[in-house]
């Protein structure tokens, strides 16, 4: 049986895990991420974020014959505007489709 898991957090999980995962039958998995767990001081943190789940944890994945995917979005409230709208420009695909909210009472896009 192939199982494809919609919710797991792999970076923070061991490639024991990975193994255990692929002999029960897991194939794929999404990771959701929010930018959680390093400093939100500037664009350079999340982009080094952003590169972990876009490279080095699918090819981790890979290794273990599992395909990874995941979501990434930025907190609306923190990161403030002020680290979010950099950091979403550099990353390629996403300013694109990102709106801002910077306030709950307006909405704007860019």
């Amino acid at each position: 049986m192939r199982i494809f898991d919609p919710h797991i957090h792999m970076t923070s999980r061991t490639t024991d895990d990975y193994e255990a995962m692929y002999a029960a039958g897991v194939r794929a998995v999404v990771e959701p991420s929010f930018w959680l767990g390093q400093p939100r001081t500037s664009p350079a943190s999340f982009l080094d974020y952003f590169d972990a789940l876009l490279g080095w944890e699918p090819f981790r994945a890979a290794q273990y014959g599992i395909a990874h995917h995941c979501t990434l979005a930025l907190n609306p409230r923190r990161p403030t505007t002020r680290v979010a709208r950099p950091s979403s420009t550099r990353c390629p695909g996403i300013s694109s489709r990102t709106t801002w909210w910077p306030s709950a009472r307006s909405a704007t896009t860019p």
